[in-house]
């Protein structure tokens, strides 16, 4: 306690619910007289929180050094905080300044009465706790005895797991998941490692052909060019060769008319008629040689285009003929076709097709994405609903039956329930997609497969944890109350 007086704080040594005793003097400039009663300000407590009561004080008679003051007219409230300030002090009771101005009888009964509930809430609590621990401690024996647990489960479906036949980058997908396809369907298209080389070579091949293609049609163009003008020149040479037949075959007739007449004429055998006879003779003669030769050039000519071997300049031994560029050009469309066949078919890549009347159940890759043989590209589910497939110890196994109740924690936080259909202590599954059978130690495992009370919503491969109830009396009415 300090007292407050006109602004100066003075410190206090004792003091008690009938006046104080200074520490020191308040000095005389200022001190009140003696007998006269004066207004002081009381400061209780330390620190920020304090209480400061105004109460009136007068110096004791005879203390000339006027330290002690008795305290003047307190009012009830204040004489009833200074006996509490003081009875907690004596019984050492720290309490805080507001706890003891708003303290009563009231409040110290209520404050005794919380204390004792307190108490027996803490008891009841710890009592409450060992029991719970207890019983904590009973249902984790009990259910190690009626729980199985799997070490490894997965959603599964009766599917075929669909893989491509050699490494490369999926081009193109024609399928959805959930479409119904056909046996032999195209599912997706898969861009080999040389793709782009194969690609490159079939292109050179085509541009090869092509311009094989050109050049053949180039040389068509001017051997039929070549035949135009070669039939009008035979056409010509006919004719002339025709004419002169002709001309030759008239000669002929009148060198025979004129030698005829030589013959027939009378009168004596005379060397100039003799010598007319012998040049008339020699001139048929030479008339027969030219109708001969002219027939044999026409002949030829005639024999010549029968058999397509003349050309502009005459015959030729071994002429190319537009039949059989024709041939060849021929050829040449339908395999450029078929090579344009085959680079859509390339640029689009190796088709990988359905190997049944399935579902698309999943899809595993992208347009883009890289392929391996060994991974799964697409999953295609046949008839029936998706399950749950775990491995337990094949020991373990033993303790679970058919119909048994099984709950279900799926990765994505789905929580279902269901109950054992088929166990199986072969852990590998023909026939089936989802859990995978490259688990560590797979031979010491058990197969069951649970299915689910109502349609799982989760895509095919999604892990899970499964804890079976087993059919003891214990387990029966576990798996009634869902623990």
């Amino acid at each position: 306690m300090t007292v407050l007086w006109q602004g100066i704080e003075y410190p206090v040594a004792q003091w008690d619910t009938h006046g104080f005793t200074l520490q020191r003097a308040i000095p005389s400039v200022v001190s009140p007289g003696n007998g006269r009663v004066v207004d002081v300000q009381l400061m209780l407590g330390e620190g920020e929180t304090r209480i400061q009561m105004q109460v009136q004080a007068r110096a004791e008679t005879g203390d000339s050094a006027k330290l002690r003051y008795q305290f003047i007219d307190l009012g009830r409230a204040q004489s009833e905080l200074l006996h509490r300030v003081v009875d907690y002090a004596l019984t050492k009771q720290e309490l805080s300044l507001t706890q003891l101005l708003n303290d009563s009888r009231e409040t110290r009964v209520a404050r005794q009465e919380t204390t004792q509930k307190t108490l027996a809430f803490r008891t009841w609590f710890q009592i409450s706790l060992a029991c719970m621990a207890l019983a904590g401690a009973a249902y984790m024996a009990l259910g190690s005895v009626t729980q199985v647990k799997s070490r490894y489960a997965a959603v599964s479906v009766a599917a075929a797991n669909v893989s491509v036949p050699a490494s490369g980058m999926v081009s193109q997908i024609d399928v959805t998941q959930g479409q119904h396809v056909q046996t032999g369907q195209t599912l997706a298209y898969l861009r080999a490692a040389d793709h782009d080389d194969r690609q490159m070579a079939l292109s050179d091949h085509i541009r090869a052909l092509e311009a094989e293609q050109a050049e053949l049609g180039a040389r068509r163009t001017a051997l039929q060019t070549r035949d135009t003008n070669a039939a009008h020149l035979r056409s010509s040479e006919r004719a002339r060769l025709e004419e002169a037949v002709a001309r030759a075959d008239r000669r002929l007739a009148l060198e025979r008319a004129q030698l005829a007449s030589l013959h027939a004429a009378g009168g004596l055998p005379t060397l100039a008629r003799q010598q007319d006879k012998a040049r008339q003779q020699a001139l048929a003669l030479s008339a027969e040689a030219d109708l001969a030769a002219a027939k044999g050039a026409l002949q030829a000519l005639r024999e010549a285009e029968a058999l397509g071997l003349v050309g502009p300049q005459g015959l030729t031994a071994s002429a190319e003929t537009l039949e059989a560029l024709d041939l060849r050009l021929s050829h040449l469309s339908r395999e450029i076709a078929l090579a344009y066949g085959r680079n859509d078919a390339l640029y689009a890549g190796t088709p990988v097709t359905a190997p049944c009347d399935c579902v698309v159940a999943q899809i595993n890759r992208v347009t883009g994405e890289w392929a391996e043989p060994a991974q799964p590209m697409f999953v295609l589910a046949q008839s029936g609903a998706t399950a749950v497939h775990a491995l337990i110890m094949a020991d373990t196994a033993q303790r679970i039956s058919h119909g048994d109740r099984a709950q279900i924690r799926l990765a994505d936080g789905q929580q279902v329930t269901g109950k054992v259909a088929r166990l199986n202590y072969d852990n590998n599954w023909a026939g089936f997609a989802g859990l995978q059978n490259s688990v560590f130690a797979a031979e010491r495992y058990a197969r069951v497969e649970i299915i689910p009370d109502h349609p799982l919503d989760a895509r095919i491969g999604m892990t899970a944890h499964t804890v079976i109830k087993t059919q003891t009396p214990l387990g029966r009415v576990l798996g009634q109350l869902g623990l």
